[in-house]
C-alpha cells in the first residue's frame, strides 16, 4: 500500500505591483560617440531653463549639438516617436509642462492618448495644444465597438426592457456606425472620442487655421 503524504505548498506570494514614478517623463542623455566621451545625465521633464542648462553644462554641449538620447520612459511613450530629441528638447519640455498642468491629469491621461492616436499626430505643438485644450473632447472607455455604441444609445433613448425586445431586430453594427458619425465621433485603442460640443473633431492648430481662412 503507497502512503500519500500531505503536500505542503507555500502560500502564494502577493505580486506587488510597481510604484508610479513621480516624473512624467524622463531622459537619459548622452554624447555621441564619436566624442569618445562616456558622460551621461538623466533629466526629468518637465523641467526648469536652469535645469535644462545644467545638463548642457553636464554634457558639455553646445546647446544640444553632439547630444543623444540613451533611454527615454514616460507616461506617453508615443510621445519619443513625433519629437527630434534632444534637438526639440525645449519644445517637449513645453509639451511636458502642458500635460502636468491637465486638470484631473491621471484620470486624463488615456483621453490624450487617443487624441494623440486619432490625429495621428507628429509635431510637438499639436501634442500640446492637445493636452491644453483636454477639457474639449469626451473619452468613453466602455465603448471600443459600433455594437457598443449602438446599445449604449438605445438604452439612454428606452428603458432597459423596450431596449432588450428592440435588440435582436437591429442592425447594432450598421446603427452603430450611423451613431458614431451623426455625433462627429471616432473609435480609437481607448474607447469612443468626441468632442464636448460634438462638432467635428479639430485639433487646436487645425481650429486656429480654419478660423484665419474664414476672416480672409
Amino acid at each position: 500500500m503507497v502512503k500519500h503524504s500531505e503536500l505542503v505548498t507555500a502560500p502564494p506570494c502577493a505580486k506587488e505591483l510597481p510604484e508610479k514614478p513621480e516624473y512624467l517623463f524622463r531622459l537619459t542623455l548622452g554624447l555621441h560617440p564619436d566624442l569618445e566621451d562616456d558622460r551621461t545625465v538623466t533629466l526629468e521633464l518637465p523641467a526648469s531653463a536652469e535645469a535644462l542648462r545644467e545638463v548642457q553644462k553636464q554634457l558639455g554641449a553646445d546647446g544640444w549639438e553632439g547630444a543623444m538620447v540613451l533611454d527615454y520612459d514616460g507616461i506617453i511613450p508615443q510621445a519619443a516617436e513625433f519629437a527630434d530629441l534632444p534637438m526639440e528638447l525645449d519644445a517637449f519640455n513645453d509639451f511636458a509642462e502642458a500635460v502636468e498642468a491637465m486638470p484631473s491629469r491621471e484620470k486624463q491621461i488615456p483621453k490624450l492618448k487617443a487624441l494623440l492616436e486619432h490625429f495621428e499626430v507628429t509635431d510637438l505643438a499639436t501634442a500640446a495644444g492637445l493636452a491644453e485644450h483636454i477639457g474639449d473632447y469626451i473619452l468613453t472607455p466602455e465603448i471600443s465597438s459600433p455594437q457598443e455604441a449602438a446599445i449604449d444609445e438605445l438604452n439612454f433613448t428606452m428603458d432597459a426592457h423596450s431596449a432588450e425586445l428592440l435588440l435582436p431586430h437591429v442592425n447594432l453594427f450598421t446603427y452603430g456606425n450611423e451613431i458614431i458619425k451623426d455625433d462627429n465621433a471616432a473609435l480609437t485603442s481607448y474607447g469612443l472620442l468626441h468632442r464636448e460640443d460634438y462638432q467635428p473633431m479639430q485639433t487646436p492648430v487645425q481650429e486656429t487655421q480654419e478660423q484665419a481662412m474664414t476672416m480672409e
